[in-house]
């Protein structure tokens, strides 16, 4: 006896495939810009490391430290292969977290764009602070 796919069969098994493994991918995302809502003053900062995760950069301040997050936002033409880099645009959110001791004194939100971000000195790449 012989069994043989239809070939739509095989076509609608791997699409389903390849919708089926986007399900079981756990990459971590934050979003500041509504994250941000969720830090108020007198949090720990073990509740912002629940909250935010890990700092990009810690910083040492005059009453405590400062830590700073950043995320790049790339808009759809920016993420296309090999001409992104000439296409589209990119937007950046920082947040700065002042801290007095261990709690939250201020959080300060803000948004650049690509010009902003240069003129303001913000470094965006780098390693995480640990």
């Amino acid at each position: 006896m012989r069994f043989a796919f239809s070939p739509r069969f095989v076509v609608c098994l791997c699409l389903l495939g390849f919708v089926g493994s986007g399900c079981f991918y756990h990459d971590p995302v934050r979003h500041l810009s509504s994250d941000i809502c969720l830090i108020t003053p007198n949090l720990t900062q073990k509740e912002v490391l629940a909250t935010l995760g890990a700092p990009d950069e810690k910083q040492k301040g005059e009453q405590g430290e400062i830590w700073l997050y950043r995320e790049v936002n790339k808009s759809f033409l920016r993420k296309t292969p090999y001409v992104g880099d000439k296409l589209g645009s990119e937007n950046y959110d920082v947040v700065t977290i002042h801290f007095i001791g261990d709690t939250v004194s201020t959080c300060l939100y803000r948004a650049y764009n690509e010009e902003e971000l240069k003129k303001s000195g913000i470094k965006i790449s780098g390693p995480r602070a640990d």
